[in-house]
């Protein structure tokens, strides 16, 4: 794969971590908590606050590298592929000014061992590093924040559909996290079988995911005749009729039913489809103003840019 001009390489290096629509994801994040982050340093009234950042999912804190042979003739393409590898973690920790707490979440212990290493290189940064699974970890979490004195920013970006309901509704019931999902419409849309409902694994999981059994209801029909053949045993057809809008809408609604304020989602695809929505809700009544307009307007440029 050849590099040739600098934007050629820009796009070489997004294909190699993710395609674009990662680079999307991680700087829409980051410009998030920089001007979140704002808020709390310029206003006097929120200065009172101490201020978290929870990644839930956390992995190694850098997306991994790949071998590239075109380093040797391009020096600057080691500097970019840097740049490129900050995931969501290592790009928090760089915002100035940082946040009071960072807490990283991730179960595979080898990962955490990673995330050590990453912390060392932010010794000025409060760090806790929790080997768990996430929501396990999140409903603690909830828990143990004090609400009163405290607020958070907490994305969630997980692998396939492993977020609870449950701890969305955890994390709604504080009044005092701003939430960031990344909801994988993808995985969940291979679940929804087309010619019938689910099997009941898939569909426990989707009622996991959604918090209720409704989703049968807006997602298929059935058509029911009178066989000709029996007529005591009528016959039915059960097609799935939602399509990406209808999904999307079903979760904006469940959002809406727990958080203050629920911005408009954007849309993560590749060329093959669409493959994530992100999602972006505020808990506190108060602050819910201030967080929704950073949001709609980030997700907006990112439709604009898909």
């Amino acid at each position: 794969m050849a590099v040739g001009s600098n934007n050629r390489g820009l796009v070489t290096q997004q294909e190699m971590f993710g395609g674009s629509w990662t680079q999307s994801k991680l700087k829409l994040l980051s410009d998030y908590l920089r001007e979140y982050r704002k808020i709390f340093d310029r206003n006097v009234r929120a200065r009172f606050f101490e201020v978290s950042y929870v990644d839930a999912f956390a992995g190694t804190g850098v997306i991994p590298r790949r071998q590239s042979e075109f380093k040797s003739f391009f020096p600057g393409l080691e500097k970019l592929e840097e740049e490129f590898r900050k995931g969501s973690v290592k790009r928090a920790l760089e915002i100035e000014p940082p946040f009071h707490h960072y807490v990283l979440i991730e179960k595979n212990k080898q990962k955490c061992k990673e995330l050590e290493l990453l912390k060392k290189q932010f010794t000025d940064r409060q760090i806790k590093i929790i080997n768990d699974d996430a929501n396990v970890a999140l409903l603690r979490w909830c828990g143990e924040l004090d609400t009163g004195g405290e607020r958070a920013v907490v994305f969630l970006d997980p692998f396939g559909a492993s977020v609870q309901w449950r701890v969305i509704q955890a994390l709604a019931a504080t009044k005092a996290v701003d939430l960031w999902i990344l909801f994988p419409y993808s995985a969940i849309n291979r679940l929804l079988t087309s010619k019938r409902k689910p099997p009941k694994a898939w569909a426990d999981r989707l009622t996991s995911v959604f918090g209720t059994t409704s989703w049968e209801q807006t997602f298929y029909t059935s058509t029911r005749w009178q066989s000709l053949l029996d007529p005591k045993k009528p016959v039915e057809i059960i097609h799935k009729t939602a399509d990406y809008k209808d999904i999307t809408d079903f979760f904006v609604a469940r959002l809406r039913g727990e958080f203050a304020a629920v911005a408009e989602p954007g849309f993560l695809r590749n060329s093959r489809g669409l493959l994530f929505v992100l999602f972006f809700a505020a808990g506190n009544e108060r602050g819910a103003d201030a967080g929704l307009k950073i949001a709609n307007h980030l997700l907006r440029k990112l439709n604009q840019s898909f």
